[in-house]
């Protein structure tokens, strides 16, 4: 059995390689060998400029991302035992719209990404206080969770039509694109994405812990709403890291963690590593479409997500078994 977990995420990486370097490398009419080679032999020619300040930068924050947000959807599901739960849902997207919808207002879109990391972290906060730590509950969470979504929503409507001559601007950055207007390096971006990741292996124990019936586990309820706090709280800053590399992108922490249930089981322990793989080949093979499916023009990752992950969220709500 072990064996054969892992053969698959052997072939799971594979297939990370393989949108890594179509990402990274191929282009709308080239295979994208002369990029690889520019790798290995860098200088002031304008290849190498496309590979070190674009292409490189874009496919790491696409990885971040894409884990980020697998991991997050990951997380959420466990802890509130909901297949449809997913990062959003603890107010983070609304928060990250407006603290967006902010930035390109009143401050000319200048660190877009940075305010929406921000307004995402506080509506995030917002959420698990008004939950309270005495009486928590998860279905409290998404309640609360909505409702601020719902009202954050509503605000950024108003503000849209109030100022309709930044209406295009505010819709395509909404959409979700990978941008290099982040607020911080990428080197900075690396240390809090590597020590996120950490910190989430260090939970994955409790996870396989959280499954096991109420009934099973009553007297040890207070350790458990300690680690369902301290594993929303993960969530959401996984979510709003993605927000500050890639925007507000959906069904990507929906679909992946059911995809990693249905290939590898329900061990956490597996399920951890598949995430991050399945995650980060779908943003990666989405930024990919995105710029070559009407080159030269780009479409924003957001629609090819969407576009791509519709159908498979279908797919597994009309699932007899699903997960």
């Amino acid at each position: 059995m072990h064996n054969k977990k892992i053969i698959l995420i052997l072939i799971l990486f594979i297939l990370f390689c393989t949108s890594l370097y179509c990402a990274g490398f191929a282009g709308h009419n080239d295979n994208g060998f002369h990029l690889l080679k520019k790798l290995f032999d860098l200088s002031d020619d304008t290849d190498s400029i496309l590979l070190v300040v674009l292409r490189l930068p874009r496919v790491f924050k696409g990885i971040v991302a894409g884990t980020c947000l697998a991991l997050s959807g990951m997380l959420l599901q466990s802890v509130s035992k909901n297949p449809l739960a997913e990062p959003y849902i603890t107010g983070i997207s609304s928060g990250a719209g407006f603290g967006i919808v902010f930035s390109v207002l009143f401050f000319g879109g200048y660190y877009y990404s940075l305010f929406g990391f921000i307004g995402a972290i506080i509506s995030s906060l917002l959420v698990i206080l008004f939950c309270g730590f005495g009486r928590f509950s998860i279905t409290k969470l998404i309640l609360i969770g909505l409702s601020i979504n719902m009202f954050s929503g509503s605000i950024i409507s108003f503000l849209v039509l109030k100022y309709p001559e930044k209406s295009y601007s505010l819709m395509y950055i909404l959409t979700g694109n990978i941008t290099e207007n982040t607020g911080i390096s990428d080197f900075h971006l690396l240390i809090i994405f590597i020590l996120s990741v950490l910190s989430c292996s260090l939970i994955i124990p409790k996870l396989n812990f959280l499954r096991l019936d109420k009934g099973l586990i009553n007297n040890e309820k207070k350790e458990k709403e300690k680690y369902e706090i301290i594993i929303i709280f993960l969530s959401a800053f996984f979510s709003a890291l993605s927000v500050l590399t890639a925007g507000i992108l959906s069904f990507v922490g929906i679909i992946s963690p059911q995809i990693s249930k249905l290939i590898i089981g329900y061990d956490y322990r597996w399920l951890f590593f598949t995430n991050i793989l399945i995650g980060s080949t779908f943003i990666l093979f989405a930024d990919f479409i995105s710029r070559i499916i009407l080159y030269p023009v780009q479409i924003p990752l957001g629609v090819i997500v969407a576009f791509i992950g519709a159908p498979i969220f279908i797919y597994f709500l009309i699932k007899k078994d699903f997960c």
